[in-house]
């Protein structure tokens, strides 16, 4: 910000007015320089930004994918073993009473104890 100071009226005036704008247009070239600095670095980050944030998109995407496959999995190990139970059921023995009448068991190459 300049300072404007009255000045008297004569031929120096003129002068007076082109230093003033030669100084006013240094300072806006200056702070020029400064914002495109600024604008540079803002660009800078946000570029670098960018390229986090597009990684971070397809680490989401994986990461979505791997759980939609994962969660598939589940269903489909969830019936399996539903159907490993049923046919584990299924083929379990049954073991049912039958009416007979059938010698005591006894072990193989054995003779059978004869009461005195």
């Amino acid at each position: 910000m300049t300072l404007h100071l009255p000045r008297p009226h004569g031929r120096h005036r003129a002068i007076d007015r082109v230093r003033e704008l030669e100084a006013e247009s240094t300072e806006l070239a200056c702070q020029t320089v400064r914002l495109a600095r600024e604008n540079d670095t803002l660009q800078r980050q946000l570029d670098t930004a960018g390229i986090a944030l597009t990684g971070a998109w397809s680490d989401l995407d994986k990461a979505v994918a791997e759980i939609r496959r994962l969660q598939q999995q589940h269903i489909d190990d969830t019936v399996r073993v539903a159907r490993l139970r049923q046919a584990l059921h299924n083929a379990r023995p049954r073991i049912t009473a039958v009416p007979a009448q059938a010698p005591q068991p006894t072990a193989p190459n054995s003779i059978p104890l004869r009461a005195a």
